[in-house]
């Protein structure tokens, strides 16, 4: 007769130590697999007695001309600036920000493994159940940065270092319209890839540039002949493997953790996008639970703060 008990089976070593040495190093690896947003921002890692972390954000000084060089004519030969002699020296505001991001509350996910279930099962589900904290964590965390460099996108930068931009390309809305096809949706995303880098450059940002979008949207690249000019793999990907490394001097990937604003297509942003205040890594602790049938509770959790940080280094794709 098939066990019919009201929660899974779990299996596992007879110790804690060892139970907590496996659960801790695989949680960490799934962590590890499943994180793209979370390692390309800037990260700001913080000890105990502090609940915020510190990032300093500098303004663009060079938007126009400065005052008190205007060049003398009777001294054109020599191309010497004016200097009005005897005067006070004129002073001006430097444009520099400190941005503070505060912890949120630990997030955490919980899994309890009962000592009769371990015995029982006939099946590994503690693998499983590792595999699924380390996911759940993972998602957690890398939803968090989408989040905050799809602010940064929307958010108005300091003064002189540009906003955020919207690109928006209606030939990726899916209809019956021009982009219908595969290959023209490849072709319509790869000039809003290129827009959005030209919208960065044109705020100075010369940092190396990311692209994330969901998988249902990256495989339009590949099917674009303008990216893979041939069947099989190329330098920069192929139709054989189906992955496309770069496009217009970005790095593009697919991740499945894009934020679910309606009509959002991809992210494109650098280091400086967006911040994160770390006090807790992944952490991963056993706790015996003898009035649960001498059960443990699996208790994987992480501490903090993540925020849109430099408004000129993201830029939200949209078909609508």
């Amino acid at each position: 007769m098939p066990y019919t008990g009201a929660t899974n089976p779990l299996v596992g070593t007879d110790t804690a130590a060892d139970l907590k040495r496996d659960i801790t190093l695989d949680v960490l690896q799934a962590k590890d697999r499943q994180t793209r947003f979370a390692d390309l921002i800037r990260i700001d890692t913080i000890s105990g007695g502090t609940s915020a972390g510190s990032f300093i954000i500098e303004g663009k000084e060079d938007t126009s001309d400065i005052t008190g060089t205007a060049y003398d004519s009777a001294n054109a030969a020599t191309h010497l600036p004016a200097y009005p002699k005897g005067t006070q020296v004129q002073v001006s505001n430097g444009t520099q920000d400190e941005i503070i991001i505060a912890l949120d509350r630990p997030q955490y996910e919980s899994r309890r493994i009962d000592q009769w279930e371990q015995a029982i099962a006939r099946y590994d589900t503690l693998s499983m159940n590792v595999r699924q904290l380390g996911k759940r964590l993972a998602n957690a965390i890398d939803r968090k940065c989408s989040a905050a460099i799809e602010a940064a996108s929307l958010a108005t930068g300091l003064v002189g270092n540009g906003n955020g931009t919207v690109i928006v390309n209606t030939a990726l809305n899916g209809g019956v319209a021009a982009g219908a096809t595969p290959a023209l949706k490849g072709e319509a995303l790869i000039e809003s890839i290129y827009a959005a880098i030209a919208a960065m450059e044109a705020n100075d940002v010369i940092d190396e540039v990311f692209v994330g979008m969901s998988p249902a949207n990256f495989q339009y690249l590949p099917q674009s002949l303008t990216v893979v000019n041939s069947l099989y793999t190329a330098e920069n990907g192929g139709l054989d493997i189906g992955d496309v490394k770069m496009v217009g001097g970005a790095t593009v990937f697919k991740t499945n953790n894009m934020p679910t604003t309606p009509g959002l297509v991809a992210l494109a942003f650098t280091k400086e996008a967006a911040g994160m205040v770390k006090l807790w890594d992944v952490k991963v602790d056993i706790n015996p639970q003898p009035d649960f049938l001498n059960a443990k509770l699996i208790n994987a959790y992480f501490s903090n703060g993540v925020a849109a940080l430099r408004p000129q280094c993201a830029v939200s794709i949209k078909n609508v």
